[in-house]
């Protein structure tokens, strides 16, 4: 069976990080929604109906009209689910997908969240690039099944706000599959260490300290927290990350594959490949792929007023009067700041940021920019593209054909999309 992700308005309610990434590839909790869903599910292949640039980067494993991508057989000819990407699966909300029957979808608080076809529907709604299903659309004579399952992300902020919980079901999910190890290691000082988990490689250095009192503490495959580190749980440092000597993680913190994070965090989700290797504040913010956040940077996330602060969408600059009190910085991927960059409450930066900067930058940091002490301008593509080669042979990563036309669509497009 292929888990086909829909995204419908998700792309515009959490960019600047979806100008680049599906939302089924947001990283909530330990994984990224995708992965939840396979995981929950059993099932390994995935497709969606990508927008442009995606189209790109991110190829789909939907089968054609003979049924065939080269990566399927032509003979299997099973029914497809067809998942909102913003719906978070739960054990619960697996139950109702696996006993979805076809022609039927799944309705929650009126969002149609899962619809289960066969392979010529799917083949016509991939054909008709469907992102979006309502109840007068293509399913009109489908049958619905109400749901009260799962958990929606509707706004940008959700991600944060929901990764404390998603953190604790990821870590539950995890311990139903017996892929967590106990952990022993000398000279760390352990809070509750029953509710502490390491995959294996995972190291932790003398003088470490790990208080799950709170929730449950996860440690990626090869993770490396440093001597003098302070986590507190519920947190997650995925494979091949490292906390720096004295870092200090607070609750609600997420830090995605291979990156490299010291000073203090609270309630965080970097993305992955992304780096905050030293001192400075990063609280209640949203950090993509091959960010690195230069010394001392730090993030205000609480207006001096301690009004609620307000939140622009990205591209339509819509202003969001949320009841948020506690909102810092939301990064796309390649953003860079220098040395002693302070970032505003509410601040959104587009990708391929550079901010080297006295005092606070714009709110709104349209992607491709160059932001001095005097002025904003274009970064220009070539020198973006020398730099993200630079970085990213470092992770030996390579900057692939696909990469640069999703890249050169951001750039050539940016005024429409920010």
């Amino acid at each position: 069976m292929t888990i086909c992700f829909f995204e419908d308005e998700g792309d515009r309610l959490f960019a600047p990080l979806t100008l680049t990434r599906p939302v089924d590839d947001l990283r909530i909790g330990i994984f990224t929604i995708r992965e939840k869903w396979q995981r929950h599910l059993g099932i390994r292949r995935t497709a969606r109906v990508a927008r442009e640039p995606l189209t790109y980067l991110f190829r789909n494993d939907f089968p054609d009209e003979n049924g065939e991508t080269g990566a399927r057989s032509s003979a299997d000819e099973s029914p497809v689910l067809w998942i909102n990407a913003r719906w978070l699966p739960d054990p619960e909300a697996a139950v109702a997908v696996r006993e979805l029957k076809e022609n039927h979808y799944l309705l929650r608080e009126g969002k149609v969240v899962a619809v289960r076809v066969g392979q010529d529907e799917s083949r016509a709604f991939y054909r008709e690039r469907i992102r979006s299903f309502s109840t007068d659309g293509p399913i009109v004579d489908m049958h619905p099944v109400e749901t009260g399952a799962g958990t929606m992300l509707d706004y940008l902020w959700d991600l944060f706000l929901k990764n404390d919980a998603e953190i604790r079901n990821d870590v539950a999910l995890l311990r139903s599959l017996k892929s967590l190890q106990t952990p022993k290691w000398a000279g760390v000082v352990l809070s509750h260490p029953k509710n502490i988990y390491a995959e294996p490689g995972a190291r932790v250095d003398p003088g470490a300290i790990i208080d799950a009192s709170e929730g449950p503490v996860y440690l990626g495959p090869d993770s490396h927290v440093m001597s003098g580190a302070v986590i507190q749980g519920p947190s997650a440092l995925c494979g091949q990350s490292v906390l720096k000597m004295g870092t200090r993680v607070y609750s609600g913190t997420t830090i995605g594959p291979v990156c490299k994070v010291g000073g203090e965090v609270q309630n965080v989700i970097m993305h992955s490949h992304s780096n905050k290797a030293h001192d400075g504040y990063l609280g209640n913010s949203l950090i993509g792929q091959w960010c690195n956040l230069g010394a001392f940077t730090t993030t205000s996330n609480l207006k001096n007023n301690y009004k609620p602060i307000k939140i622009p969408e990205w591209a339509t600059g819509h202003i969001y009067k949320s009841s948020l009190q506690f909102f810092g910085t939301v990064m796309g991927d390649h953003g860079k700041t220098a040395i002693n960059t302070t970032l505003s409450a509410g601040t959104l930066c587009g990708v391929f940021c550079n901010i080297f900067t006295y005092g606070f930058p714009p709110k709104h940091v349209p992607s491709f920019s160059w932001v001095s002490p005097h002025k904003t301008e274009p970064y220009q593509f070539e020198k973006a593209m020398e730099t993200a080669e630079i970085m990213m042979q470092r992770r030996d990563v390579p900057l692939s054909r696909d990469y640069l036309l999703m890249m050169k669509h951001i750039f050539d497009h940016r005024e429409k999309t920010g």
